[in-house]
């Protein structure tokens, strides 16, 4: 269902993927280390080191960004924000881009402001950057603040998977209301943009349960809640 709100290219070759959350932070910390894993694969087969990736965000990104960065060991280049220009520059994002840089991270709400960046000028961009260099550099939306809105009223803007580099995009479901508090989702744009390996497979209730989370024990209230408000409401009465 959020796949689909997020425009995922949905079909019978291509499948989104996706995980609820504890909010946005676990959420990133996910997208974050599923971005990582696959650049060092990537770098592996090269013949490369992989021993020091970067990831490029504006300076007005929330915390978690700065946590991931700091506990999994990944250098943040963060663009430095300017006087009546609060939000990223895709252009200065785009030249700190270098063959190490696991995604750009983009905000759809920013937390000190509510601007939305330019994902779709720095799609553009890095897909030239990408040509260019070679290189397969993606993008990861944060859209905590967003992500329950844009679709709903500004359906025409193009941040998400409509945008052939965005990869993953995180939302909070808590933030708009109507739920319990605590609940977010990470969705990715096809499986293969999840590495098998970070997928757990368990069966302690009889039968096969993949699981990828920082956390194991959470309750589904969080989860049902949210569910029961999207079918009660739909697009048209959430908008």
């Amino acid at each position: 269902m959020i796949a689909h709100l997020f425009n995922a290219p949905i079909g019978e070759d291509e499948t989104a993927i996706g995980v609820s959350t504890v909010g946005s932070s676990e959420a990133i910390m996910l997208a974050g280390l599923a971005f990582k894993r696959k650049w060092a694969n990537k770098m592996k087969e090269q013949g490369k080191p992989c021993d020091k990736p970067n990831i490029v965000t504006g300076a007005n990104v929330q915390v978690c960004w700065e946590k991931f960065a700091r506990y999994f060991e990944v250098e943040l280049k963060e663009v430095k924000l300017t006087e009546g220009y609060y939000v990223m520059d895709p252009k200065k994002a785009v030249e700190m881009v270098d063959e190490n840089t696991i995604c750009v991270a983009a905000i759809l709400g920013s937390t000190l402001t509510g601007e939305y960046e330019d994902v779709k000028l720095l799609n553009d961009l890095l897909v030239a950057k990408n040509k260019e260099t070679g290189w397969d550099v993606p993008i990861h939306v944060d859209a905590a603040s967003g992500g329950f809105i844009a679709p709903f009223l500004q359906p025409e803007l193009e941040w998400d998977f409509r945008l052939p580099l965005v990869k993953s995009i995180n939302v909070s479901g808590h933030k708009y209301g109507l739920v319990y508090p605590g609940v977010g989702w990470v969705i990715w744009r096809s499986k293969a943009d999840l590495p098998d390996e970070l997928i757990f497979h368990i069966n302690y209730l009889g039968t096969d349960q993949p699981t990828f989370t920082l956390n194991f024990s959470k309750g589904a209230s969080q989860i049902i809640a949210q569910y029961y408000q999207l079918i009660r409401l739909g697009f048209e009465r959430v908008c």
